[in-house]
């Protein structure tokens, strides 16, 4: 029996986002990412950079590359700190993030999402000497990214708002660097609003990954099932030079189900469309492009 079963609408609605799947999760899911022909952002963490083979890798991704299927990869972030006052931390976080460019020159995905590491609770009071050691993590890593063709993205967790990425852009400077804004976090771990998000890092949105919560945590919840306004923010978005990249990030089968059968809908949306919304397809596939 198929894991999963989706509509026209949601099948045409899936082919044109990613599907955030950890890599000891992606052989159980693996079917029905082939079946559905599902873009996946694999995610990577410590164990699994350390355990995973190349050989495995390789053969992953070449019938991924058969489906035609898009790939992204998430980077570990488990405390990992490149701006750490203490040398060995930052060697520790170097070290991780270069293992998992190795990965990613397996893979070629499009789009790469690290998280910065900063927490303003614990770093705020020396933000700029922060910044200036982590420039000596991000900015080899970045030149990595140049020669894979491939945009190095940095997500939001615990930042308060957007003006550290925006600093962090500024200083790299390089087409190949972008921002992942992911709304839940905004939601849950940021007092800046949405729009303030949106306008300053505006021309760095390469990516977006999509999940709901009330505010509270980060609970990872089906869209709609918690407070984001996912219209603004598809009209916000549809306004800007480049459309993102949208990465789903459910947690489970059913918030799978729940969430896939959402964005179907959001995506026919006049929010999501924009003008001519009424003229199109809503199950045709939606071009997405998220260029760097």
């Amino acid at each position: 029996m198929e894991r999963f079963r989706f509509s026209d609408r949601e099948t045409g609605a899936l082919r044109g986002v990613q599907v955030g799947i950890p890599w000891n999760r992606l052989p159980e899911y693996f079917d029905a990412v082939l079946s559905y022909r599902i873009n996946p952002e694999i995610g990577f963490g410590a164990l699994e950079l350390d355990s995973a083979g190349r050989a495995e890798c390789e053969r992953i991704a070449g019938m991924l590359r058969e489906r035609n299927c898009r790939v992204t990869l998430h980077g570990p972030f488990w405390d990992l700190c490149p701006g750490s006052v203490d040398p060995r931390v930052r060697e520790v976080a170097s070290f991780r993030l270069r293992q998992f460019m190795d990965v990613a020159e397996i893979f070629h995905p499009i789009q790469v999402v690290c998280h910065t590491g900063y927490d303003f609770r614990h770093h705020g009071f020396e933000r700029s000497s922060w910044v200036d050691r982590s420039l000596a993590v991000w900015a080899p890593l970045v030149e990595r990214a140049e020669r894979m063709g491939a945009c190095l993205l940095l997500e939001n967790v615990w930042e308060e708002g957007p003006e550290l990425h925006r600093e962090l852009f500024a200083r790299i400077a390089s087409p190949r660097i972008g921002f992942c804004l992911d709304v839940g976090h905004q939601n849950s771990f940021s007092s800046t609003p949405l729009p303030v998000w949106l306008d300053v890092l505006a021309d760095f949105i390469r990516e977006v990954h999509l999940h709901d919560n009330d505010g509270s945590r980060d609970h990872h919840l089906p869209i709609g099932r918690g407070s984001i306004d996912f219209d603004l923010l598809f009209r916000r978005l549809r306004s800007n030079r480049e459309f993102p990249i949208l990465t789903l990030e459910p947690h489970t089968d059913e918030d799978f189900a729940e969430t896939t059968a959402a964005f179907a809908r959001i995506a026919s949306s006049a929010a999501f469309l924009g003008e001519g919304a009424s003229e199109k397809d809503p199950g045709k596939e939606q071009p997405f492009h998220g260029h760097c």
